[in-house]
């Protein structure tokens, strides 16, 4: 059993990177075509993660390898993570980056329908009434922290642009469904062929739109970034996260994913020089509370007021 020090470690180090990841997600995807960014990306992440496996976790590797059901839901999971970033990216260049953070706040409430409906272990979480007291101010955070931080303008496409994003999540959440129910593999090894099936089904379908010769037109420097990109990605985003979904599980997940707004907004502070506004930071404020709620962080705290309460 991991110590609750240990998991809030892990939350901390998934929301701080996933921000990083989505800045640097953001500054490739207006330079590079979606397919050629995922099919890199994670090529690259694949390959570095694979050899991370065959060197820390090589009995977990020799024993999926022998799990061909094992191997078909990493596949299988790949195949759609191609599909979810796809839509995404496609989403964010036809709406803004505005409505694809309020679609992923949205996508919250589904997933934890979602969960709840598959799994009596996630069920349980939602009994409790700090956990809907905390999601909902979550919510109102995250909305609050996005709608102040950007201005929101409808483009030509932005139907098709937020059909899109809706798509992305749809398979997102069927996606983690699969995840956790893969919990007798390693993640590392689990995550090996997940990336690679995600790379070669991009890459394909790049070659087959004739949008793979792009690649030979990008300078040095951003094949590099997209190189390193990927590497980061797949280990801070992908491998972490489905620990966290295997480990913590899904609802788990889904209020550590209302806390990216914020992260992100601090990395796009020090990276791209984007600006923070005071109602912003008070926004923020509210989110970490909702969130520490919702995750029983702050359960403890409210016991011993309590106890000391009696005793006095």
């Amino acid at each position: 059993m991991l110590s609750r020090r240990y998991l809030i470690l892990i939350n901390l180090f998934y929301v701080l990177g996933i921000g990083l990841n989505i800045v640097l997600l953001r500054f490739l995807s207006q330079h590079i075509e979606p397919l050629n960014n995922n099919g890199i990306r994670f090529l690259a992440g694949g390959i570095v993660l694979s050899l991370f496996a065959i060197w820390q976790y090589p009995t977990q590797l020799r024993l999926l390898l022998t799990q061909p059901k094992n191997i078909l839901m990493s596949i299988l999971v790949g195949l759609m993570l191609a599909a979810n970033m796809y839509f995404w990216l496609k989403g964010t260049q036809l709406t803004n980056a505005v409505t694809a953070s309020l679609f992923g706040v949205l996508a919250m409430p589904f997933g934890v329908l979602i969960a709840a409906l598959f799994y009596p272990d996630e069920r349980q979480k939602t009994r409790y009434k700090g956990f809907w007291l905390g999601s909902a101010l979550t919510i109102l955070g995250a909305l609050g922290f996005i709608w102040y931080g950007n201005s929101l303008t409808i483009g030509e496409g932005f139907m098709l642009g937020a059909l899109f994003l809706f798509l992305s999540i749809c398979i997102r959440n069927t996606q983690n469904l699969i995840v956790k129910s893969a919990r007798s593999v390693s993640m590392f090894a689990f995550s090996c062929f997940t990336s690679l099936s995600a790379s070669f089904s991009s890459l394909f379908l790049s070659m087959q739109n004739s949008t793979l010769s792009e690649l030979h037109s990008l300078p040095v420097w951003l094949i590099v970034l997209l190189i390193a990109a990927g590497i980061y990605a797949v280990f801070a985003a992908m491998a972490l996260a489905f620990n966290i979904i295997q480990q913590q599980g899904l609802i788990t997940y889904q209020v550590l994913e209302l806390l990216i707004p914020v992260t992100t907004a601090i990395a796009a502070y020090f990276i791209l020089g984007e600006a923070i506004h005071f109602i912003q930071l008070v926004f923020a404020i509210i989110v970490i509370i909702g969130a520490s709620c919702a995750l029983g962080i702050m359960k403890v705290s409210r016991h011993k007021v309590a106890a000391s309460a009696k005793s006095a």
